[in-house]
């Protein structure tokens, strides 16, 4: 008797939620789409392939690597997703025809986890939009649902980006239309599934609090913050910071929800490149009316593996993260745990972990005054700044993954997922 865990994605969450029910005895199978499988012949033969084409798949799918729990517990499908992901690097100029592929591939994985349950498991573990059709069949055999809400309630936030889309309307892209045409039927999805789940975790107070403001009940919401990666040792995290221009990293899509447009204007109205670069880490979405000229001291510098990633954190003096509406935002446990100070709104997840002034600060959402005055601040407190690494690295030492996992798997059995 035993929790049939789903995700198309192998992200360290949905890999941490899969290591807790194994460590509990609990996991039949983690079902996925691509991993990382270097051994594996078909592997190997798309790798070589790749390299005619200039293309490292190597490195891709390092990106896909299981590394929580053994791979015979994981059952993986791969080659649609393998369509998706090369389809997305073919049609990358419109990003409608991605979109539309998601949905359906989505809905596709859903439907082929349905079809596999059995009356010999006692519960299911899915993931926001993928797990309608899987709840339904398991609402059937008589299983325990347990939801996993990693953003916020997408009404919610469709109605944000209505608003900055009226405030700005040079962000308007026929990208964003497409998605908005879509959203009512995809919400009604999401509500179905919210109401079949038994158990539902928000990865913060903001998520949950979202969800209670469009209508859902939240009597069945789990609040459990998201955990941190194991610490940098404390010397590196501590070391001094190289002088010049201040040091600051941004980590994810440099796109509406995240504030991206408040920087640039921010940047723009004060020259803030005269003293400040920002790296950005991460796919890029605004329009290109929007971003050029980019001002000085704005990098982009695409998507890098994890590893190392986390080493660029750590180089940083912090990290800039002035999202309008996150639902956790694991880019800042994982700074913590690299001894780097996080800048971030009230309207990230992440804020619950901010006691601002000590392993960060905290300033108004949706405004490129508030961005410019901490940038200022930090540029006139550098040693004050540096001085938080050490409460940033307590506070992602304070809240580690196996303190999630424990969690988690208390909910699970007081939910009656568990045989």
């Amino acid at each position: 008797m035993s929790v049939r865990l789903f995700h198309p994605m192998v992200a360290p969450h949905i890999q941490q939620v899969a290591r807790a029910l194994h460590e509990a005895g609990q996991l039949d199978r983690y079902v996925t789409t691509i991993t990382d499988r270097p051994t594996a012949r078909a592997q190997r033969a798309l790798c070589r392939l790749g390299r005619f084409a200039g293309l490292d798949l190597a490195r891709e799918f390092s990106r896909r690597r299981v590394t929580e729990v053994p791979a015979d517990v994981v059952e993986s499908h791969p080659w649609a997703e393998l369509f998706r992901v090369g389809f997305a690097r073919a049609t990358r100029r419109d990003l409608r025809w991605h979109d539309g592929l998601w949905d359906i591939l989505e809905q596709r994985f859903d439907r082929r986890v349905a079809r596999s349950l059995h009356p010999g498991l006692t519960g299911v573990h899915g993931f926001l939009y993928s797990s309608l059709d899987t709840f339904r069949r398991a609402r059937a055999l008589g299983l325990r649902i347990a939801y996993d809400l990693p953003s916020l309630e997408s009404g919610y936030v469709e109605d944000l980006l209505r608003s900055e889309t009226e405030k700005f309307p040079e962000l308007d892209t026929p990208f964003r239309r497409w998605v908005l045409r879509r959203t009512p039927r995809r919400n009604a999805r999401r509500r179905a599934e919210f109401a079949l789940a038994d158990i539902v975790f928000a990865n913060s107070h903001v998520t949950k609090a979202s969800y209670a403001a469009t209508g859902h009940d939240v009597s069945k919401v789990r609040v459990l913050h998201l955990g941190a990666p194991p610490c940098v040792e404390r010397d590196l995290a501590l070391a001094p910071r190289p002088a010049g221009r201040l040091s600051l990293l941004w980590d994810g899509g440099f796109s509406i929800i995240k504030g991206a447009h408040y920087v640039l204007e921010a940047w723009r109205r004060h020259q803030l490149g005269r003293h400040a670069t920002l790296d950005v880490y991460g796919s890029v979405s605004l329009p290109e009316r929007v971003l050029q000229p980019l001002p000085e001291g704005i990098v982009f510098h695409g998507s890098v593996p994890r590893t190392e990633l986390l080493d660029r954190m750590r180089d940083a003096e912090a990290l800039l993260f002035p999202s309008l509406c996150d639902g956790f935002g694991m880019v800042a446990t994982e700074a913590w745990s690299r001894g780097t100070p996080v800048l971030t709104t009230p309207r990230a997840g992440a804020a619950d972990l901010v006691r601002d002034g000590v392993n960060g600060r905290l300033f108004a959402a949706a405004d490129a005054e508030a961005i410019h005055t901490t940038v200022q601040w930090c540029l006139e407190n550098r040693a004050t700044l540096h001085a938080m690494r050490e409460a940033a690295l307590a506070t992602a030492a304070g809240w580690q993954w196996a303190d999630y996992r424990r969690e988690l798997t208390a909910h699970l059995r007081a939910a009656g997922l568990f045989g």
